[in-house]
C-alpha cells in the first residue's frame, strides 16, 4: 500500500465520520424537540393534559400534539392497534426473560 492508498482510505474515513456524527445531532434534535412537546403537556392543567398526546403524523417524521378526544374512528382503531401490539411485544419479552432466569 502507498502513501496515496493511505490518504485515500484516511479521508474516507474522515468523510464517513461526519456523516455518522450529522446523523447522530440529527437524532439528538428530534428528541429535544420531542421532550419539548412533552415538557408542554406536562404543564398543563391535569384535566387537560388527559386529553393530549403526541402522535406521529402520518408520514413517521415528527409528532405533534393532538387532543385524543377529538380522533376519528379510523384514526383511534390505529391508535389501540399499535398500543397493543406494543403491550403484547413487552409482555412478550417478559416471559421469555422470566424462561430464561427460570432455566
Amino acid at each position: 500500500m502507498d502513501r496515496g492508498d493511505i490518504y485515500k482510505s484516511s479521508s474516507s474515513l474522515r468523510g464517513n465520520s461526519s456523516t455518522f456524527f450529522s446523523r447522530s445531532s440529527r437524532r439528538e434534535e428530534d428528541d429535544d424537540e420531542e421532550a419539548l412537546k412533552w415538557a408542554a403537556i406536562e404543564r398543563l392543567p391535569t384535566y387537560n393534559r388527559l386529553k393530549k398526546g403526541l402522535l406521529a403524523t402520518s408520514h413517521g417524521v415528527s409528532n405533534e400534539i393532538i387532543d385524543v378526544t377529538k380522533l376519528g374512528l379510523q384514526e383511534r382503531q390505529k391508535l389501540l392497534n399499535r398500543l397493543i401490539n406494543v403491550a403484547e411485544e413487552d409482555n412478550e419479552m417478559f416471559l421469555l426473560k422470566l424462561k430464561e432466569r427460570i432455566d
